[in-house]
């Protein structure tokens, strides 16, 4: 069977398919990262907690009198939670 060919339009912009990331977590820019105990994050990065299946952004960070480093993370559905991190 023959295939129907595609006409393009003069001035039509072809779309360029999403970039994904294929290895897991490795994220590309925009993408959440997932949370480990061990990973240090930065405010305003995206974080993927893979427990609460959530994905939330980090609204702070600092450090415990005890020098435990930890973070505030505001997510979508679990809300405003604090975790340690490295």
């Amino acid at each position: 069977m023959a295939r129907a060919k595609t006409i393009k339009k003069a001035g039509a912009v072809a779309e360029e398919p999403a970039v994904t990331s294929k290895k897991k977590g490795k994220p590309l820019s925009g993408e959440a990262r997932e949370y480990s105990v061990t990973e240090a994050f930065t405010k305003g990065e995206m974080v993927y907690h893979k427990v609460w299946d959530d994905t939330g952004e980090v609204i702070e960070t600092g450090t415990t009198e005890d020098g435990i480093n930890k973070m505030k993370v505001a997510f979508e559905k679990v809300g405003v939670k604090n975790l340690r991190m490295g």
